[in-house]
């Protein structure tokens, strides 16, 4: 399929298709002139959003499809850096998340003497 097309069923833009491409995250074939994505394509690229969503960078994401294209997606190797490379960012949520509940609690107890003033 052409990008209008590859675009319009996942409903995003040419210019991200574009930098995905920059960043070798997706790599349609060439048919002739033109390039052509195919199912490829679309798994990649539901994989790049699924791994968004779960907050990895792109930078991480690109080293997750570089090992993929190395080794294969049922390696060990591939399947031991994307369990490592998902524990980070667990553990940066982890420690987001103790951040915010200290910063609600300071200002909970902020407010609290605020009211008892009144």
């Amino acid at each position: 399929m052409r990008i209008g097309e590859f675009i319009a069923y996942l409903n995003t833009t040419k210019d991200t298709v574009r930098h995905y491409e920059d960043l070798q995250l997706l790599t349609p074939k060439w048919k002739g002139s033109m390039k052509d994505y195919g199912e490829k394509e679309i798994q990649d690229y539901q994989v790049i959003m699924e791994f968004k969503s779960l907050g990895l960078s792109l930078k991480d994401i690109q080293l997750l499809f570089k090992l993929k294209q190395s080794f294969g997606c049922g390696d060990s190797q591939f399947i031991n850096e994307v369990v490592v490379q998902l524990t980070n960012h667990l553990e940066v949520l982890r420690q987001e998340e103790e951040e915010i509940k200290n910063r609600r609690i300071q200002l909970e107890k902020q407010l609290d003497e605020i009211k008892e003033l009144l």
